[in-house]
């Protein structure tokens, strides 16, 4: 009986540690495919055109979405750092992820969904927005 108690005390003690490393290994293959897809779609001429005209106007869209989800207080030194956002064709925000931490992102795309971006050329398209705060 000890055996299986300390047993399943040790496997829970594992699986804890391996908890988030497993997690950023899963945010890192997310951000991935985002930048991946933000690449290609801002290589394309559609994607072009549409970061020329309106890649300033995504990233005043985000401040107000990232300051709702920073830490209080946050710290002194800015960090740089990119989120992705996957957008409709209306421009609306289904999903945001960054590197710097999952919790960050669930909490951006949760903010985001009420913001209206400048439509995009097609549905799932994803895009990059350079940010800087102090975390």
């Amino acid at each position: 009986m000890r055996r299986w108690v300390l047993g399943g005390v040790l496997c829970g003690v594992a699986l804890v540690a391996a908890g988030p490393a497993a997690g950023q290994d899963d945010l890192d293959e997310r951000v991935g495919k985002a930048e991946a897809a933000a690449k290609a779609n801002a290589a394309s001429a559609q994607g072009r055109q549409w970061k020329e005209r309106h890649s300033a106007t995504a990233g005043r869209l985000m401040i107000p979405v990232l300051n709702r989800c920073l830490p209080d207080p946050p710290g002194d030194i800015p960090t740089v750092f990119a989120v992705f956002v996957r957008l409709s064709a209306k421009g609306r925000a289904s999903e945001v992820v960054t590197e710097l931490d999952a919790q960050l992102g669930t909490c951006m795309t949760e903010a985001a969904r009420a913001v209206s971006f400048p439509e995009v050329p097609r549905d799932d398209y994803w895009i990059q927005v350079n940010m800087a705060a102090p975390l």
